[in-house]
């Protein structure tokens, strides 16, 4: 039974934007990570949720109460990433929004595989993280200088070799294994490969790409959102900056902001970090096109 009282012909039509409501949203959201300095509006993240809500009372009362469901769990999930610095409240938001407008997985527009009735948002985020893989190292390994690549030649350690050949064999036996049990499959072998390379190479070249991504700043200088690059500042920089203030951690909120505002010591911050709403456009496409990889893969 729909919640709302809807003609035929006016749910026909709602169930048609679904998906180009979908990757408008997703395009605007990348537009304004990549030329916005990974800054999304207030106005853009509120209305997208608002459009998801109003999508989502058009559907029958079992499927709101899914979606709803479905929205809390990504909410929920999207704070905590973004409270432990790995991903921003934009990207919370637009997670959010796309699950609210189609909740359930569709059929994929090129294969034949059944979906299970598994979360569409479920099949974007593993599609996400697949484009994130490739397109980390290309876009920071674009931007290295031939010197660059001189030091992380000679800066392979025997540890980082081994870590590498690990990953290699982690693979190998994961693809072994779906063959065992669901039958030899090229897409499997691509899909796979299409991770397991990248995966490597991120190993090699981890430090110069690290480098890569952070800006040293004054804390006058953060924004709120910002990431704090922790893991590249000495125990006696972290130390100094807690002794200021004990909350202090990766993420850059209003209230650390203010309180190490006037400290003339300059930290490192993820400020040049690829943005995330260009994989999950891509994502998107990947979730329409081909549905849940995982069931693309088995």
């Amino acid at each position: 039974m729909l919640l709302l009282p809807l003609d035929s012909s006016t749910l026909t039509t709602i169930n048609g934007l679904r998906v180009p409501v979908v990757l408008l949203i997703a395009l605007i959201y990348a537009a304004y990570d990549i030329f916005n300095k990974r800054d999304i509006p207030d106005k853009v993240a509120y209305a997208s949720l608002v459009v998801g809500v109003l999508f989502t009372l058009a559907l029958d009362t079992q499927t709101i109460i899914m979606s709803a469901l479905i929205a809390l769990v990504v909410g929920a999930l999207s704070y905590a990433l973004y409270r432990v610095g790995q991903m921003g409240l934009g990207d919370g938001f637009e997670f959010v929004a796309l699950s609210l407008i189609i909740p359930i997985q569709p059929a994929p527009w090129f294969v034949f595989v059944n979906q299970l009735g598994l979360p569409f948002i479920l099949s974007i985020f593993i599609a996400t993280g697949f484009a994130a893989v490739i397109l980390v190292p290309i876009y920071y390994i674009s931007k290295m200088k031939r010197a660059d690549f001189g030091k992380v030649r000679k800066g392979i350690t025997q540890k980082m070799a081994l870590k590498a050949v690990m990953m290699l064999l982690a693979y190998g036996a994961l693809f072994l294994f779906i063959t065992y049990s669901f039958g030899f499959s090229y897409v499997a072998l691509a899909i796979i490969a299409l991770i397991a390379l990248p995966s490597i190479v991120v190993i090699l070249f981890e430090k110069q790409m690290m480098l890569q991504m952070i800006e040293k700043i004054y804390p006058s200088s953060l924004e709120e959102g910002d990431i704090i690059a922790m893991d590249l500042m000495t125990p006696k920089e972290v130390a100094y900056f807690k002794a200021k203030y004990t909350k202090f951690g990766k993420l850059a909120d209003k209230k650390l902001i203010e309180r190490i505002a006037g400290i003339k010591r300059k930290m490192p911050v993820y400020k040049k970090a690829i943005p995330l709403a260009l994989p999950t456009l891509i994502g998107t496409l990947i979730a329409f096109a081909l549905g849940n990889l995982l069931l693309l893969v088995i």
